[in-house]
């Protein structure tokens, strides 16, 4: 189990602290009106997010190969999704939230551009950098104020902010391996 907790700690957790500093410098760059800092900054979070995307759902497919306890031991990668699926809540609330699955079709969607198999994300352009006006996220989530930030746009026209889905599936794993969470956005 240790080496589970290695890999969170040397792989997903510095992935997940590099998309919030990206964030951050999208945030800042907006304020300081330059429009190369914000054009550069705009890839640098698409590029992070990729990459806390990427690591963070593939954290399944590690569990499921490395030799642990029983309690973590699964015969199929649905299996580990379906455990940690029964975990994630929507911002340490008790609303569940389908942000495993949402993860991994975003995800899909940035492997594939437009994954073959059906998805809550039509194309990888659906997860992009965008401003966002009131009521358009739930409550809680993301940027305040409607400020720009990494949005997926779900094929039902949903939006959310993927930081939010980056915490709230974090905090099902954290949970699910039996860990104290950390305060949010403390990675």
């Amino acid at each position: 189990m240790q080496v589970i907790f290695d890999h969170i700690d040397a792989v997903v957790r510095p992935a997940l602290r590099k998309y919030l500093a990206a964030e951050q410098g999208l945030t800042d760059a907006l304020r300081s009106k330059d429009a190369s800092a914000t054009c550069t900054a705009r890839q640098n979070v698409m590029l992070a997010a990729r990459q806390a995307v990427d690591v963070l759902h593939h954290l399944s497919d590690f569990v499921i190969k490395e030799p642990s306890p029983p309690t973590l031991e699964f015969a199929k990668i649905k299996d580990v999704r379906r455990a940690l699926d029964a975990k994630c809540v929507f911002l340490r609330t008790t609303e569940p939230v389908a942000d495993v699955g949402l993860l991994r079709d975003v995800a899909d969607a940035f492997k594939h551009h437009r994954p073959d198999r059906t998805t809550t994300v039509r194309v990888s352009t659906d997860v992009v950098p965008i401003g966002s006006g009131w009521g358009q996220l739930r409550l809680g989530e993301g940027k305040y104020g409607g400020v720009e930030q990494v949005i997926v746009t779900k094929k039902d026209g949903d939006k959310r902010a993927l930081s939010s889905v980056l915490q709230n599936v974090f905090d099902a794993w954290v949970t699910f391996l039996g860990q104290p969470l950390p305060p949010i956005s403390q990675y």
